[in-house]
């Protein structure tokens, strides 16, 4: 009613001759003011409505997401010295990334075992052991939110050691959120590939040639880790001797590629070597990973005075497959 008196009036100072133009802008003001405030509680609701939700995604982000010094940390971790001593080479590349820096593989680490075994526990250890600075860890990897949070965090870290811990990282892959997968993909391929960041993640169960598997080249199964099915998929007879050929080829190339750096095999035969890999390995990816790591462990025993030479054994070459295919 007021609107309505409001425009009747107004209508009457344009098409008044007598009435002055001040008048008419004045009122044109006052009816612009009061169509404002009008609109403005009509969209009060909706504007609380949004503060609440910021409010409530800061917090769910702020309860899924912790940044912690790593000197502040304390893990208990029981009956594991054997594992930590078997993985002495990876927390020496981890800790001295530039002795190790012309070997080209992502550090990325995926502790697979049953609940309640310590997997957290473990990473901690490692933060501690490798010298990390800051632990970044993301209660919820299924939250996209966290992740891209995350993501920011460790960007902002430029001349820090950060690990990015993800437990449970194998409960975002069974919902199979397109979104928070693509966020998960980015945030952990664009980490690890940074010298300073160590990205370890966790699960309890396991599926072997899953896309959890491609993510992570390293793999460390605990004790009762559920795995589920087998590494070996079936191929159609038609293509088999075409993808047996390629993938020889592959490991014939990474180990022609790591003689070039002069590393050395020992023990047994190049094409025992390479016909180890290909017992085991799914992909070409799998086959550069279990090649890397034999020079991680090789450059490891020569850095320790172990080895007066870049030797792959065959302990060496057994272990990292174990490292590489699980299942």
């Amino acid at each position: 009613m007021i609107v309505s008196s409001a425009i009747d009036c107004y209508a009457g100072l344009m098409f008044d001759p007598a009435a002055g133009s001040d008048t008419a802008l004045l009122f044109t003001e006052q009816v612009l003011v009061l169509a404002t405030i009008i609109g403005s509680v009509a969209a009060l609701p909706s504007f609380i409505e949004f503060i609440s939700g910021v409010r409530k995604r800061r917090e769910r982000i702020d309860l899924s997401l912790e940044d912690e010094a790593v000197e502040q940390l304390h893990p208990r971790l029981a009956g594991m010295d054997d594992l930590l001593t078997s993985i002495e080479d990876l927390v020496d590349r981890a800790r001295f990334p530039q002795a190790y820096q012309e070997l080209k593989i992502g550090n990325e680490v995926l502790i697979i075992g049953p609940s309640q075994s310590g997997k957290k526990s473990l990473a901690q250890t490692l933060a501690k052991a490798t010298g990390m600075e800051r632990l970044i860890t993301v209660y919820n990897p299924r939250d996209s939110d966290a992740l891209a949070k995350a993501k920011s965090l460790v960007s902002g870290y430029k001349r820090k050691k950060i690990m990015l811990l993800l437990p449970r990282i194998d409960l975002a892959y069974k919902e199979s959120d397109p979104e928070v997968l693509t966020e998960l993909d980015a945030l952990i391929e664009s980490t690890s590939e940074r010298q300073n960041v160590l990205v370890v993640a966790t699960a309890v169960s396991f599926e072997p040639d899953s896309d959890l598997d491609n993510l992570f080249g390293i793999k460390l199964a605990l004790p009762g880790a559920e795995v589920l099915g087998i590494n070996r998929r079936a191929l159609p007879e038609e293509v088999e001797p075409e993808v047996q050929q390629m993938m020889a080829e592959v490991a014939r190339f990474y180990l022609a590629e790591a003689q070039r750096r002069g590393f050395q095999v020992q023990g047994m035969t190049e094409d025992e070597f390479c016909a180890s890999i290909l017992a085991e390995a799914m992909n070409p990816a799998e086959v550069e990973d279990i090649v890397v790591l034999c020079e991680t462990a090789a450059l490891f025993r020569r850095r320790t005075n172990r080895a007066t030479e870049l030797i792959f054994t065959r302990e060496i070459l057994d272990t990292a497959i174990a490292r590489v295919v699980i299942g």
